[in-house]
C-alpha cells in the first residue's frame, strides 16, 4: 500500500524480456532510504518488487500481465518514472490509500505548466462512475484531487511543488499515465451493485450516510 506522495524521481537504464518475466533496471535519482531485496515500489503506480540492487541501480521483475496492462510497456531508455516506497506502519498517511494496482492507461487529453498548472484525462462513461469531484486519483502513482468533473473527462490541477517534483514536469499532450481510481470508491460501487442482498450492512442508504456517495 502506498500514499501517493512521490519521494523521488528515477530513470529508466534497461527494460528487457526474459522468459514470461520482463526485467526492469532502473536509475534513482537519489539512493535514498535505504531500501532492500524484497521491498515493495511504487513505479509510476505500478507495485513492484525489488529483486536487487548493484552499482546504484535498482532492478524489479515484472509479470507479463502488469507489463501489459500498464504503461510500463511504454517505457524507453531515459524515460523518468516516479518512485514510492510501500507505507509503513508507523507512517503517515498524506496523500490517499493508493493499492499500486493499474486500473487503466490513458493519454493526457490537455497539460498546462505555467499559470494554474493543470492536466485533463478523458475516461468512458463506464469508468466516470468512480469519479467525483474534490475526490482522489492516482495519476502515475501521485495522489491528486479531481477538481472537475465533466462528461467524458475530469480536470485535476496541479500544485507547482508536485508539478516540479514529478515526471509531470516532463509530460505532454498524449503522453501516457497509470490510472488507478480511489479503492474505496471502487468498493462503494461493487456494494451497490449486490444492493439487493439485503444482509449486507453497505446499502445505499448506509453509504449515503456516511457520506462515501
Amino acid at each position: 500500500m502506498f500514499t501517493g506522495i512521490i519521494e523521488q524521481i528515477g530513470f529508466i537504464r534497461n527494460i528487457s524480456p526474459r522468459k514470461d518475466l520482463y526485467r526492469l533496471e532502473i536509475l534513482p535519482e537519489r539512493q535514498r532510504g535505504f531500501p532492500k531485496k524484497g521491498d515493495s515500489i511504487s513505479v509510476s503506480g505500478a507495485c513492484l518488487t525489488l529483486v536487487g540492487i548493484k552499482n546504484g541501480l535498482w532492478s524489479f521483475d515484472i509479470m507479463a500481465e502488469t507489463y501489459k496492462n500498464t504503461s510500463l510497456s511504454h517505457l524507453k531508455y531515459k524515460d523518468i518514472i516516479n518512485i514510492e516506497r510501500a507505507l509503513g506502519m508507523e507512517s503517515r498517511v498524506d496523500g490517499h490509500f493508493v493499492s499500486g494496482h493499474v486500473d487503466k492507461v490513458q493519454k493526457i487529453t490537455c497539460i498546462k505548466k505555467q499559470k494554474d498548472p493543470y492536466i485533463e484525462i478523458s475516461l468512458s462513461e463506464k469508468d466516470m462512475i468512480y469519479v467525483v469531484e474534490k475526490g482522489s486519483i492516482a495519476i502515475d502513482g501521485i495522489s491528486l484531487t479531481i477538481a472537475d468533473v465533466h462528461d467524458d473527462r475530469i480536470r485535476i490541477y496541479i500544485i507547482p511543488h508536485t508539478l516540479e517534483n514529478t515526471n509531470l514536469k516532463y509530460k505532454n499532450t498524449g503522453s501516457l499515465v497509470n490510472v488507478e481510481f480511489d479503492i474505496l470508491g471502487k468498493y462503494a460501487q461493487k456494494r451497490l451493485l449486490y444492493k439487493d442482498d439485503k444482509k449486507s450492512l453497505f446499502t445505499e442508504e448506509f453509504l449515503k450516510v456516511k457520506g462515501i456517495i
